[in-house]
């Protein structure tokens, strides 16, 4: 076999493996976060709620912490298990900005996205009051309606906050398939 077929060769394989992990790469997607917990939706105080999730090193610990908190201590602490769901009775103040939390043996943490409890018929479920202010507006609460603004004093002049930059970007790009990254050394004179 002469060098130049040998050349042909390999840059077919390499061209037919790089097509490969391109197609491959476009039918996974992107990857899920380890671990993950799904939001839940339509959430009813007093009603049961199933919580969904999944990771690879359980036991996972499941908590309720406030919206978009996931760093904040815990409103209730679900339960601990190595399933992939578990059943809590929604048993905190309806239009709660609320966040479910999952932590793997691992010390990892994942985080739903904001939810609210609706009100339902029944708050005989022991429903916790003692939860923290709310920092901001329930998560899917409606727009409020428009209505003419009642005259009022002019606020108090103050001094405007000080800016503050960006902060910078932490990711970096995902690094190229295997095919990019291969270099070939030359072995001798064609």
């Amino acid at each position: 076999m002469h060098l130049s077929s040998i050349v042909l060769a390999i840059g077919a394989t390499v061209g037919a493996f790089a097509q490969t992990t391109a197609s491959t790469a476009q039918t996974t997607g992107p990857a899920v976060p380890d671990p993950s917990i799904n939001t839940p939706s339509g959430v009813i105080q007093c009603q049961p709620v199933q919580l969904t999730f999944s990771g690879t090193s359980p036991p996972f610990i499941i908590t309720i912490q406030p919206g978009g908190q996931a760093g904040a201590p815990p409103l209730v602490t679900v339960g601990n298990t190595t399933e992939t769901a578990m059943t809590w009775v929604a048993n905190l103040p309806t239009n709660y900005n609320l966040t479910c939390v999952i932590r793997d043996s691992l010390g990892r943490t994942g985080a739903s996205a904001p939810f609210v409890i609706y009100p339902g018929t029944s708050t005989s479920c022991g429903v916790i009051q003692s939860v923290p202010p709310q920092t901001s507006a329930p998560a899917t609460s409606p727009a409020p309606a428009s209505s003419p603004a009642p005259a009022s004093s002019p606020a108090p002049a103050s001094s405007p906050a000080p800016a503050s930059s960006p902060a910078p970007a932490t990711s970096s790009p995902p690094p190229p398939p295997p095919a990019a990254r291969m270099r070939f050394k030359r072995v001798g004179a064609i």
